[in-house]
């Protein structure tokens, strides 16, 4: 069994400190004020960074001064996009402490810190009362959760009535057998994914209803090879994902991307309400 220490080093790769104080330096972010767009390169922690971000805050319906939760927030890039663009209040909750230290040093540096929280937090367990939030979302987190049953549950309950539930995952393909190690894991022990429709039968149970999904995988081949091409002419920016992911990080990159051209792997989003 993953314990908490196994999970936080899997994301962590380290002194995961050191390594952004670094990047920052080196890119003239230290002790200044700064944009949220300045982040992006380092706080959308997922395939595609920030144009994943963009495409599923499209199909959101998030409106002004509504309360959103983001399940499995990272460094809450997301949530800064999110609350700046639709001028919304974001909770965010992630299970890795060392993410959202980070992830709250940055709200303070970009002036965020009044419309968004990140807190340490289970997406399993959620720590609030039934019907707290008009929307909720998760990019890329599913893949490494074993009771989707459990975390879906969750996310109905503490949205109220008429809200919205989004996320991005990479489901099992028709070809199944991933390639490890991938992104969001080193092998089966941390990935537990599921066939799309497998997704949509359980979401329908738990009570969500009108599930709109679209497949993404063109656009993840696209982002993989962008990333890749930069790493083999050596012209990889100081400040990217791989501060984060570390010198592994371009490894699990090809791996997903050939995951997805052989069929293993299916990433899509999927769009539903309570």
């Amino acid at each position: 069994m993953i314990s908490k220490s196994d999970i936080e080093n899997f994301w962590t790769r380290g002194d995961v400190f050191s390594r952004v104080h670094q990047a920052m330096s080196e890119t003239g972010l230290i002790n200044k004020k700064l944009e949220i767009e300045e982040l992006f390169p380092i706080d959308q922690y997922h395939a595609r960074g920030i144009a994943a971000t963009v495409d599923l805050g499209k199909r959101m319906p998030i409106s002004k001064n509504q309360k959103i939760i983001d399940i499995g927030c990272g460094l809450g890039g997301p949530a800064r996009y999110y609350a700046k663009e639709f001028k919304c209040f974001i909770t965010g909750i992630d299970i890795t402490p060392s993410f959202i230290e980070i992830g709250n040093e940055f709200n303070r540096l970009t002036s965020m810190s009044d419309n968004v929280e990140l807190l340490v937090g289970n997406g399993e367990v959620l720590d609030f009362d039934n019907e707290t939030f008009d929307g909720a979302y998760s990019q890329h987190v599913t893949m490494n959760i074993s009771n989707r049953e459990k975390f879906f549950s969750e996310a109905f309950r503490v949205l109220k009535k008429d809200s919205f539930f989004a996320f991005t995952e990479h489901g099992l393909g028709p070809e199944g057998k991933p390639i490890f190690p991938l992104p969001w894991a080193n092998s089966l022990e941390m990935s537990f994914l599921l066939p799309p429709q497998k997704t949509i039968s359980i979401l329908k149970d738990i009570g969500f209803s009108d599930i709109k999904i679209i497949e993404t995988a063109e656009k993840y081949i696209s982002g993989y090879e962008k990333l890749i091409k930069l790493k083999s002419e050596n012209k990889k920016p100081v400040l990217g994902i791989h501060v984060i992911g570390g010198d592994t990080m371009n490894e699990r990159s090809r791996n997903s991307m050939q995951s997805i051209k052989e069929n293993r792997t299916l990433p899509f989003e999927i769009v539903c309400k309570k």
